[in-house]
């Protein structure tokens, strides 16, 4: 991968710029996703990755499709993987 390739952006910063766009907290979206405001507080760091679960959660909500959170995540996961072999060989 060159340095002008472009990596997806993990789910979880996506997740962060939308809570931010409607003035939601960690605490008051995870309370909606029924998950602990740490669980959350780490995908939106994009320190963990966006679960099944919650990607059908915030699909309930209507915020976009679980299909489109899983393969944000996917790719994201892909892109990663590719970073770290890159830097390897």
């Amino acid at each position: 991968m060159d340095e002008t390739t472009l990596l997806p952006a993990h789910p979880g910063e996506v997740l962060r710029d939308w809570m931010r766009g409607n003035h939601m907290t960690i605490s008051a979206t995870a309370d909606l996703l029924g998950v602990s405001t740490s669980q959350l507080g780490r995908v939106v760091a994009g320190k963990a990755r966006l679960s099944a679960t919650v990607a059908v959660r915030l699909e309930r909500l209507g915020w976009s499709t679980a299909e489109v959170w899983s393969r944000m995540q996917a790719a994201w996961e892909v892109a990663e993987a590719r970073r770290v072999e890159d830097a390897a060989a």
